[in-house]
């Protein structure tokens, strides 16, 4: 008898346990189905109802931006408190010509897990040898005649130079439809012809500058506004140089926040690998370096009013006249939040963003 009545607590015991344990999963699951999945459009519509009540917070200038959290939409009340904040969440905002254009990002792929960044996919893969991603004198910079750097962006292919201070990533122009340009054509009074002004930014803005300010507007069905806002300002080196007498100092002349630039004769120097390559030999910076494509850089020749430094594919780092038609390969830089998608950065895999 006593054994029956034993094994009947028993019974009981594990009944109400399991009971116990399913009353548990069920509240959990009532909780968790409480919680309101976020989407876009929610987001979005959160997003321009804080900056109507918070205008001051709206970027100034054009092409700023700024952006907004899902946790600072919940805790000022634009969203409800009962919203599932397991995927970060977040809306940027640019001033485009006066503009606010608005674009929502969810950070997490269909299954809800968290994406990656392309910073952190890139800096994964960082090498000591052979083309690839190198850390150099404080900073990450990509190097050899063809490391796996190619961005699918705009429409067109790109290719990161490197991560600047900030970890935003630049990037240059590399596909096929390229403009050739004078670096500046105007009328210099040294020569008494229009063989050009070097200076990058005077008075007035030389040829090169005019156009790569222009770029978003020759081609606005690529350069929507939700791909503008993955971009950020950058400071270009606009230093003039004179190689043969060591004035070397690309960035000895700055100008901030700029949207476009053209690449320094630094740049291309620090993306060979050829152990001879140095900014006082530059000819043998060909080798070895994926950045080797004929062009303008951004730097003048200090030793006149009326050249400047371009890259020749066979001789390296020359001068010209600054009326001459060469190709102008834009920089733009990423926003270091921007999301990886896929892609190996192979030319016929190149790295995908959203």
């Amino acid at each position: 008898m006593k054994d029956l009545l034993e094994n009947k607590l028993m019974r009981i015991t594990i009944g109400a346990l399991i009971i116990i344990i399913l009353l548990i999963i069920i509240i959990a699951l009532v909780v968790k189905g409480g919680a309101k999945a976020i989407n876009e459009n929610s987001l979005l519509n959160a997003a321009k109802a804080y900056y109507s009540a918070n205008s001051n917070l709206l970027p100034k200038n054009n092409y700023d931006s700024t952006s907004v959290s899902l946790a600072t939409l919940i805790s000022t009340g634009y969203i409800s408190s009962k919203t599932d904040m397991t995927c970060p969440a977040y809306v940027t905002v640019v001033n485009i010509n006066g503009t606010y254009e608005y674009s929502p990002t969810i950070a997490c792929d269909g299954k809800g897990i968290k994406s990656s960044t392309l910073v952190s996919k890139i800096a994964a893969n960082r090498v000591t040898s052979g083309s690839g991603l190198y850390y150099k004198d404080g900073e990450y910079i990509y190097r050899g005649e063809n490391p796996n750097n190619y961005v699918k962006f705009a429409e067109s292919l790109w290719r990161i130079i490197g991560l600047d201070e900030n970890n935003n990533i630049k990037m240059i122009y590399s596909d096929l439809n390229l403009e050739y340009q004078p670096w500046d054509d105007r009328y210099n009074k040294d020569t008494q012809s229009q063989k050009g002004i070097n200076e990058y930014l005077g008075n007035e803005k030389s040829r090169i500058k005019e156009y790569l300010d222009n770029f978003f507007t020759f081609d606005t069905d690529k350069f929507t506004p939700i791909r503008i806002s993955k971009l950020t300002t950058h400071r270009a080196c606009v230093g003039k140089l004179d190689l043969d007498k060591k004035i070397v100092n690309s960035c000895s002349k700055t100008l901030d926040n700029q949207m476009f630039s053209a690449i320094t004769v630094k740049d291309y120097v620090n993306a060979s690998l050829d152990q001879n390559c140095s900014i006082n030999n530059t000819i043998t910076c060909q080798n070895y370096n994926f950045l080797n494509l004929p062009g303008w850089t951004a730097n003048a020749y200090s030793g006149n009013t009326y050249s400047a430094y371009y890259i020749d594919a066979d001789e390296g780092i020359q001068i010209s006249d600054t009326y001459t038609n060469k190709a102008v390969r834009p920089i733009i830089t990423l926003k270091k939040d921007v999301l990886y998608v896929s892609g190996t950065g192979e030319k016929l895999d190149p790295f995908m963003i959203r």
